[in-house]
């Protein structure tokens, strides 16, 4: 018969509003809770309703999985904590829960012996995670978030740094020019319900090109007028809004360097 699942907890710091802490089934699954202080840990406790307070680190042994939900300046202090205790590590596996830390800063734990994983929540998605790790810490983790309708994403490990940059290139680059494209369209007299319905539109159907496979071509107004015609509104702009025409001459250089690396063969490495 197969064993349950059984969740320990490492918590510091605010962790009421933890997507993790919050996953509604958790509660069946947990056991022992080790914080700063006994008092923060009966506090968890009573908070999720379930589990008890663990006075040391070695009563994490009746758990198979430890999920770690500290602040990122707390993890090098609690990882070399965790590493001198006489846990049964080789039977342990230990996540670190909504942090951008990689798996290497639970090295310490995986040269014990144990599994180890990190966790972080998909930008803009709830109740989606990036996972990187160990499968045998991966495996159980990806049970619990499952079973709480959550979906778990499996990176390759020493991969999330490119995760970190998708989220910046697709959260926060496009900001600025969604704002450029708002003052643009407020100096020719739009707006209202009119500016935010258009700009909306705009971004749908960015999206639904590009999920469509239209990854590499030009879209909006490059696409409908002419060479010539887009020329002439790039030169005019120039006199109506320097500043916004610069934005946009460099922007569309960037573009114009990514569609041709697109297009260009993929190199097969020898």
């Amino acid at each position: 018969m197969k064993r349950p699942l059984r969740v320990g907890l490492v918590v510091e710091g605010n962790s009421t509003r933890s997507a993790i802490l919050r996953l509604p089934k958790l509660p069946q699954f947990i056991g022992p809770v080790k914080a700063t202080s006994p008092r923060v840990a009966r506090r968890l406790s009573n908070f999720l309703r379930a589990g008890y307070v663990a006075h040391d680190y070695e009563e994490l042994a009746a758990a198979g999985l430890v999920l770690i939900r500290i602040p990122d300046e707390s993890v090098p202090r609690t990882v070399a904590e965790l590493a001198v205790s006489d846990l049964p590590f080789k039977h342990l596996s230990f996540v670190l829960c909504e942090s951008w830390l990689s798996v290497d800063s639970l090295s310490q734990l995986s040269q014990r012996g144990a599994a180890v994983a990190t966790m972080t929540s998909l930008p803009g998605r709830r109740g989606w995670f990036l996972i990187e790790g160990d499968l045998p810490a991966v495996r159980p983790v990806r049970h619990l978030l499952e079973s709480n309708n959550s979906r778990a994403i499996e990176i390759r490990p020493g991969t999330k740094s490119l995760c970190f940059a998708a989220g910046i290139l697709a959260a926060a680059l496009p900001m600025p020019l969604y704002l450029a494209a708002q003052d643009a369209l407020r100096h020719a007299g739009v707006s209202g319900n009119n500016l935010n319905t258009i700009l909306d539109e705009m971004s749908q159907t960015l999206f639904r090109e590009f999920a469509k496979g239209a990854r590499a071509a030009w879209g909006g107004p490059l696409t409908e007028a002419s060479g010539a015609i887009s020329a002439d509104h790039l030169l005019r702009l120039e006199t109506i809004n320097p500043q916004l025409a610069v934005t946009l001459d460099a922007y569309l250089r960037l573009a114009k360097q990514t569609f041709v690396r697109q297009r260009s063969p993929r190199k097969v490495p020898a």
